[in-house]
């Protein structure tokens, strides 16, 4: 079996940042967005339309404000990002004081790096930006060079539904032994249960995006909760299981626009934070 392309999966970083600088008050997403637009960039006709960003975008602000809570009460400033897409956290923490780093694909990283570049003014020192597939472990060790011995808050945000589970496996193991050589954290808001993946029919054509995706997603889904728990269990993590919600829902501004489904699947969904034990 050939290796599977990533680079199809790197398209789908448009939706998030086309709902974050529509919809929300995420620093730089407003910006990022123009940028975008200037240069010719717009969702495509096809699985992924206009309907689908507005329709979750309290989805995609929550995740990533359930993220930011975790970084910052943490107490970190070091902070690695697994296929960061076109999410501005980078660029807002590395001018906070934070050393960031992306792992993403090459094609993606440039982009990102072109992007930081015209919206700043120049790449904050702080943000490094390193080409990377996330499942390669020497490539994840290389990318983590510029951090001191310190603990480190690994991020994954978006990522775990595009990965069968021996890939999220992989995955697992390269966090596992960067966490267990640097201390720390991994938060992921990428708990995506069967059920909900077969609620969103309707918004998302699932046949034409298994086509521009080149796979199914849906063998990539957990049953449940329990299940997504056991599986970080066996992979090797202590697992806390956070309400998404928990904490920032007085700060998700689309979330009065979210439809009643979409609204009590926020409330269900679940943020982990996964830990090496000692």
């Amino acid at each position: 079996m050939e290796p599977y392309d990533f680079n199809r999966v790197s398209q789908t970083a448009l939706i998030p940042a086309f709902a974050r600088g529509e919809y929300t008050d995420i620093p730089w997403a407003k910006e990022m967005l123009s940028y975008l637009r200037s240069n010719d960039a717009g969702i495509a006709e096809g699985p992924w339309g206009d309907r689908a960003v507005g329709a979750y975008a309290s989805f995609f602000e929550a995740r990533f404000k359930s993220v930011n809570q975790v970084i910052d009460e943490s107490g970190y400033r070091q902070v690695l990002e697994l296929a960061a897409g076109l999410s501005p956290r980078g660029m807002d923490f590395a001018q906070r004081g934070f050393t960031y780093v992306e792992a993403d694909l090459a094609d993606s990283s440039a982009l990102k790096r072109e992007i930081a570049a015209a919206v700043l003014g120049q790449v904050p020192a702080g943000l490094h930006l390193c080409p990377a597939n996330v499942l390669d472990r020497a490539g994840l060790r290389a990318c983590c060079t510029a951090f001191a011995p310190k603990p480190v808050a690994v991020a994954t945000e978006g990522l775990l539904r595009y990965l069968t589970f021996e890939e999220k496996r992989q995955l697992a193991g390269g966090v596992r032994e960067i966490l267990s050589g640097y201390g720390g954290l991994w938060v992921t808001t990428d708990i995506h249960l069967r059920r909900w993946a077969q609620g969103h029919r309707g918004i998302v054509n699932r046949r034409m995006e298994t086509e521009r995706l080149g796979r199914d997603l849906a063998p990539n889904y957990f049953e449940d909760l329990d299940h997504a728990r056991t599986f970080f269990e066996e992979c090797g993590f202590q697992v806390e299981s956070r309400p998404l919600l928990e904490g920032i829902r007085d700060g998700i501004m689309s979330l009065a626009n979210a439809s009643d489904e979409l609204i009590a699947e926020l409330e269900e969904r679940r943020t982990f934070v996964l830990r090496v034990p000692s």
